[in-house]
């Protein structure tokens, strides 16, 4: 796969999962090199193999990555209002119950746009 389309993934699946990430890492030596991850996705600087080594796990195995969120996990909220990334630097799209507060990315802050 195109180096580009995987660090555009990572980058969508870093952004979704960075609350769990953050309270995963919490407290401990890692959360340091949480913090460089999250400053170079924020700087737009590949951060594909930074995670892979921070999380010991390949993000282009289809078996198991950051992605894959947890089980039971999904799903359940109306989807119809759709808002993607601010810069379009990634592919995550959140989906908010209609009239609902735009989401921000979870990297920048940045109120996420309408798809």
């Amino acid at each position: 796969m195109n180096t580009e389309i995987v660090e555009r993934i990572v980058l969508g699946d870093l952004c979704e999962q960075l609350p769990l990430l953050r309270e995963q890492f919490a407290g401990s030596d890692e959360a340091r090199e949480l913090d460089a991850i999250e400053a170079a996705a924020r700087a737009r600087l590949p951060v594909t193999a930074l995670l892979e080594d921070l999380l010991g796990v390949s993000m282009t195995d289809t078996v198991r990555g950051v992605s894959t969120g947890l089980p039971g996990a999904a799903g359940g909220r109306a989807d119809e209002e759709s808002y993607g990334c601010p810069d379009r630097a990634c592919d995550r799209i959140a989906h908010t119950v209609p009239a609902g507060a735009a989401p921000t990315c979870r990297l920048t802050g940045v109120s996420m746009v309408r798809r």
